[in-house]
This record gives structure tokens, sequence and C-alpha cells, in this order.
């Protein structure tokens, strides 16, 4: 008996070791808890304030975020600060100012930006560094911040409005939700270990966003979703918008979202042109003909991908649930469908597609409805199951993927989906006030499909119902681009995958010569029917000019945007990355913008690095933080997984047994 005890005592010894070592090596993220580190609570806060301008003109927006630091702490400190930006952000300027003086950063590659940044803070100098660690996270350190110094940060991006169903929306994140990185092969990044303000804490940082309006077409309706505002019309054209402060309320814990419809239901759309000194530069967008007939849609396939992990919890997997249902009970008779479900692990409705008929609608209802939230998101373990299901070779397919994409292994999640993907269409909706709007788009567009996200329960509804009707609705496929009388060159997207009702397409690329000839659209309408769309270029240089800056960076984001979600990436790819970061004066992975103001400072002793800890997104419990309640958490440390919890209880009845004894 004493040598089973034994050998029971270190089975499960080693089981809560490699529980603990899982847990040491998956970044997770903490809470900040005033009080338990040696700086101040005003140390642990750099960040003072956010302010946000945008302007928009037509369907470009040009952003440009301020962030002030201050240090109202007894020692110098170096401040680090992850924040997050739309996924279309082109960042091309930042800017520095540090005693009254204003210093424009550098583009640099990375690595070398990071030394010039940390010979500045060796040498007692402010510096700044901002640093891409996914297309829409960011770092920002702030070196030797003294106490009493207070210095601001600009950070400049362009970005392209996307529209659906004649409904454009600009979106600005305002905080990076916790991500989850255990059971990944993939490192975690030192970001993803960020701290978090406990659950109702008050985030000391204040943030206003102001938008500048303008559109070709006049302004049927403006409309906030997200936040409070202020709309000020100033012509049939042209809007005022602003945040309306209410006291006590978190404006930074949600993202901001702006929407509005041109009058008539018409969309902006057409050709710019950029005429630049060594190369030349277009953007396209189409709106394609809604045109289809309820016979000429093929039985249809769907199988739909759910995340039931601990940061669905609560309103996100709500929302989730009655969002399925009512796709299921949307379905046609001669559809047929399944049901996954994931966390740590994943369950399946069936192992063959279910036609939709009156017992197995009801029987997937259930199935949904049984679900609950709780352990980690293996969402590339449940995508590799649902690829891999059979069905769809005779209909049109299409993977529907609903979670809040708080994970770290978007390389793998992205190459399985173009490695499986076929002829099927993935569709990913991000359910939360702040999701990881990089992979969920990201895993659209690898699947040629459409992203949507859902921030609010009342959302949920007409969700559902323009997915159903986007999906159902094929209008455009078979897209060729054709030049007539000049030459094009370096298009983006390299391809285009079918498009369905009510969404644009939007193509960038290069030119040569002078504004003349003509681009023609090609493809086969929903209907059958050939679609041409022919776009004089001198007609649009007469109308818009050839004076669009922007142009020219957009293209070069949506270049690096494909060459970075390539799964492996060659050194040709990264080497091409790096060259159209530097010659843009663009962020990307391996680029980096550093400022450094070269008036050394006074310092009596060493920075103390200071992570500023962030809000928790609106809605998302402390369970997505280390997987547990808060009750059990210490600021910094790890904390054990579900399963150690019954180990530790067992291990403390076996020692005790083994005292007795």
């Amino acid at each position: 008996m004493n040598s089973l005890l034994r050998i029971t005592y270190f089975s499960i010894l080693y089981g809560l070791l490699s529980v603990a070592s899982r847990a040491a090596t998956t970044g997770a993220p903490y809470f900040h808890i005033a009080g338990n580190h040696e700086e101040t609570s005003d140390e642990r806060m750099p960040l003072k304030s956010s302010a946000v301008k945008v302007e928009i003109d037509g369907t470009i927006a040009r952003v440009r975020l301020t962030q002030r630091y201050g240090n109202a702490g007894s020692v110098p400190i170096e401040a680090l600060y992850v924040f997050p930006a739309s996924t279309r952000a082109a960042v091309h300027g930042m800017t520095l100012t540090s005693g009254g003086r204003v210093i424009a950063a550098r583009i640099r590659e990375s690595a070398k930006a990071k030394a010039e940044y940390e010979t500045a803070k060796a040498e007692n100098k402010t510096a700044a560094l901002l640093e891409e660690y996914r297309p829409n996270v960011f770092q920002m350190s702030v070196a030797n911040l003294l106490p009493g110094d207070d210095v601001t940060v600009e950070v400049e991006w362009t970005e392209i409005i996307p529209s659906l169903d004649a409904t454009y929306e600009f979106v600005f994140p305002t905080v990076v939700g916790p991500r989850y990185a255990g059971g990944s092969a993939e490192k975690a990044p030192s970001w993803s270990a960020n701290p978090y303000l406990k659950e109702g804490d008050r985030n000391p940082a204040t943030i206003t966003i102001n938008v500048t309006l303008a559109t070709a077409l006049p302004l049927a309706e403006v409309t906030c979703p997200s936040h409070p505002v202020i709309v000020d019309f100033k012509s049939k054209d042209q809007a005022l918008v602003k945040i309306e402060t209410r006291e006590g309320e978190d404006a930074a814990n949600r993202d901001f979202m702006l929407r509005w419809k041109l009058g008539g239901g018409q969309v902006d759309a057409g050709l710019m042109l950029h005429q630049g000194k060594s190369e030349n530069h277009f953007l396209l967008q189409v709106e394609p003909p809604q045109r289809v007939t309820a016979g000429q849609i093929p039985p249809r396939d769907y199988v739909m991908i759910l995340d039931v992990s601990g940061s669905m919890s609560g309103f996100p997997l709500d929302t989730a649930k009655a969002l399925l249902r009512d796709l299921v009970l949307g379905l046609k008779p001669t559809d047929t469908f399944n049901v996954v479900c994931f966390a740590s692990g994943s369950g399946i409705l069936s192992e063959y597609p279910l036609p939709a008929n009156k017992e197995n609608l009801e029987r997937a209802k259930q199935f949904i409805e049984g679900q609950n939230a709780g352990g980690g998101t293996e969402l590339a373990t449940a995508l590799q199951r649902s690829l891999a299901l059979p069905g769809g070779d005779d209909r049109s397919r299409s993977f529907l993927l609903v979670t809040d994409g708080y994970i770290t292994a978007d390389a793998a999640v992205l190459s399985l989906i173009r490695d499986k993907i076929d002829t099927a269409n993935l569709f990913a909706f991000g359910i939360g006030s702040s999701v990881n709007r990089d992979l969920i788009e990201a895993t659209a567009r690898a699947g040629r499909g459409e992203p949507t996200i859902v921030t609010t329960t009342s959302e949920a509804a007409p969700a559902a119902k323009r997915f159903l009707k986007y999906i159902s609705n094929p209008v455009l496929t078979k897209i060729r681009v054709e030049a007539e009388g000049v030459t094009l060159g370096n298009i983006e997207p390299a391809g285009f995958g079918d498009v369905f009702a009510t969404r644009p397409l939007v193509i960038n690329g290069t030119w040569s010569g002078e504004p003349a000839g003509a681009i023609i659209l090609r493809g086969i309408g929903g209907d059958g029917a050939a679609f041409v769309k022919k776009i004089d270029l001198a007609q649009a240089a007469a109308a818009r000019g050839l004076n669009h800056p922007a142009l020219p960076v957009l293209w070069a984001r949506e270049r690096v945007r494909y060459l970075s979600e390539e799964p492996e990436k060659s050194t040709e790819a990264i080497q091409e990355i790096t060259t159209l970061g530097i010659s843009h004066s663009l962020l990307t992975p391996y680029t980096s913008f550093v400022a450094v103001d070269e008036t050394p400072r006074k310092m009596t002793q060493l920075a103390k690095s200071v992570k500023q800890p962030l809000p928790l997104p609106l809605g998302v419990t402390e369970a997505a933080v280390g997987g547990v309640s808060s009750t059990s958490m210490v600021s910094g440390s790890s904390v054990p997984e579900p399963g150690a919890i019954g180990l530790i209880s067992i291990l403390v009845v076996l020692l005790a047994l083994q005292r007795r004894r």
C-alpha cells in the first residue's frame, strides 16, 4: 500500500509540475492589483490620455492618435503600452513631443530601431519606439520618463472604409482583449502577457474621439451603436461627430463604431488616381449589381463552428447561441448542415451532414443550447476537424466560424484554412465588445468569405439576417481585371473569389504613363449574364484629380498584408515587406518607428519598465484572464488550470493518508 501511495503521489506531483509548466509558458495575462508592487499606483499608470482625430473623405479615413504619457510617481520609468488599431490601418507617421521639442520619428528595420531606442535609453535620453506585433496590435515604448514629465506621441495612419449593405462603417478599437496562448506550438508573444485591471476597476486613462465626415453623396443617416455621440450636420454631405462624455462611463473598453448611409442607398464608387514621381497608383471600388433569382441558387451545405471557451462566457456565448439558432431555423429543406463546438476540446452534432428537416433542426437547437463556456480556445484543432467533415460535394459549401478570436496562434489557423478550404467559403463572426478583429478578418480573407462583428445583443438578429442574405445571393463570379490603352501592374488582392450581394469590390494597383485608356472589370453576374464595368482614366482624372498621396501607402499596406499572411514566409517575402516599409515609411512586422530626443536627462537611477494595465473589454469577465476567477489570482503569477485544482485536492488527501500511516 505504501508503494502504491508513493507511486500515486509522484504521478500526481508530475502532473502538477506539467500543468504549472504549461501555465508558465503560455504567456498568460494577469491582473494589476494596486498595492502589490514596489511602484506606486501613479507609476503603474503612465498613459494619461488618448485623443483621436479622424478625417473621412469619401471612402478614405486619415487618423491621428495622440497619446499623452506622464510620470506622477517618484522614480524614473519606461512606459510600455499595448494598444490596437484598425486591421486596415496603414501607419505611416509618428512624432514625439518632449520638453517643448517636436521630433519626427524615423522608419527603420525593426532590429535597428530597437537598438537605436535601447542606446538612447542607456544614454538617459527620452525616446519612443512603435512596434507592430499584429496588423492590429502595436506596442508603444517611451523611455526615461522622469517624475513630473509629460510627453506626447502622435501616430498617423490611413485606411479604406468598408461598406456592407450600402452602410459604411469606421471602427476605432480601444483595447486589446486577453489572448489565450495555450495548446499551441507557437511561442506566446510577450505582449499577450499584458496586465489587466480587475473587473470594475476604473480606467484612469481618458479618451476623446472626434470625427469629421465628408462624403461625395448626401448623408441619409449617421449612427454610433457603440458609444453615446453628438452628431452635428454641417451640410447635406458633411457632419462632425464626437463622443458624448458621461459621468462614470468608461469609453475605452469597447470598439468605437461609426456608421453612415448615403442618400438613396447608393454607394460612393469609382476610380481614384495618383501620379507619383516614380510610380502611379490607382484605387478601384465597384459595387456589383444585385441580381439573382431563387431558381438559380444551388443547394447549400453549412458547417457552423462555435467557440465555447472561457472568454465567451456571458454576453458573447448568449449572443452566439441566438445567432446560430436563427441561422439553423432559417435553413431551407434543400440545405444540409452540421454544428461543431470547441474549447479545449471539441464536440460535433453529427459525423455526416444532416438534412435541414424539422427533426434535425430541433436536434441542432438542443445541441447548441446545451453548451457552456469554459476552457481554452483550441481553434486550429476545431477547424482541422471541421474542414475534414464530409459533405458539400454537389452543393455550395460554407463554413461559419463564431468566436471572439482570443488566441495567438494566428499563423497556424490561416495556414490550415488556405490548405483545406478547397472550393468552400469561410465566414467569420466575431462576438464580443472588443474582438480580435485581425484574426476574424484574416480567416475570412483566407476562406474567401466575409467577416462580421457582433458587439451587442441588439446586433445579433440583424447580423444573422444580413449573413443569410449575403450567402444566399452570389452576384459576381469569375472576376477579371483588364486594361485597355494603359498598362496595369502590382494588383492587390492578387486573386478574386466570388463576390456576394451588397459587398463592394476594392482593388489597388499601379498604372504607367499618362491617364488614358480604361480599366475594365469583367465577370458573371448572379443571373448568369456577363457583367462588364468600364471606367475611363481620363474622366476619373478630370473628376477627382491626380493627387491622392494616400493611394501608394494603401497599396503598400495591402501588399504587406498579403505577404504577412503567408503561413511560412520566405526570405524573399520578408525582404519585400521590409523594403515596402522603408520605401513607403510604413509600420510593418519588420519595420518600426523610433524617435529620440537628443537632449540627455539627469538621472540618478535606471528607469523601471512599467506595462500599462488595460481595462477588460466590455462584457468580458475575469475568467478570460488566466482562465479562472480573479479570486484565485495574484498579479504577475500563473494560475492552476481547472484540471490542476482536482489534482491538488487529491494530493492533499494522499499526503494526509501518508502522514496518518
